[in-house]
């Protein structure tokens, strides 16, 4: 499994959750809304690469997953919000720990979930995951021959 096999199937697997309307990859900045461009339907989920590391026994990525829906002011609709976000991010990583599909595919458990509060283009509330994926794969050659 490649890095973009692994970012593609974690980007499917919010974009499939039917709570979660609008996805999105890349660095934090990327979060803010560019000129002329719609704002983010909410929940919004965003995958936020820190790094990938290979060993002699897994190719590993680290990464946030950021989930996010807006809010009005009002402690109970923030911590709401950040409980239906919370419940969310549990859904996406459940798909990777309790499946048998790809055994050498694993979530590194436990998992840290940070709930927030913040202002982008919106008020918004949500939580962080911060995973790490691995697979199992013993780096014995290369894909593109010298």
């Amino acid at each position: 499994m490649t890095y973009k096999e692994t970012i593609d199937s974690l980007l499917a697997t919010a974009t499939s959750h039917s709570f979660v309307e609008t996805v999105g990859y890349g660095n934090i900045s990327d979060i803010g809304v560019p000129d002329n461009e719609e704002p983010p339907n909410y929940p919004y989920i965003f995958v936020n690469p820190v790094d990938a590391s290979l060993d002699r026994q897994a190719f590993s990525v680290d990464l946030n997953i950021i989930a996010m829906t807006q809010v009005n002011d009002g402690e109970a609709e923030e911590i709401t919000g950040q409980s239906l976000m919370i419940q969310i991010l549990s859904d996406i990583i459940s798909q990777y720990t309790n499946t048998t599909d790809d055994p050498l595919f694993d979530i590194i458990t436990p998992v840290s979930i940070t709930p927030f509060k913040e202002r982008f283009m919106d008020s918004v509330v949500g939580a962080t995951a911060a995973l790490t994926i691995t697979y199992g794969k013993a780096i014995n050659g290369c894909v593109t021959p010298f």
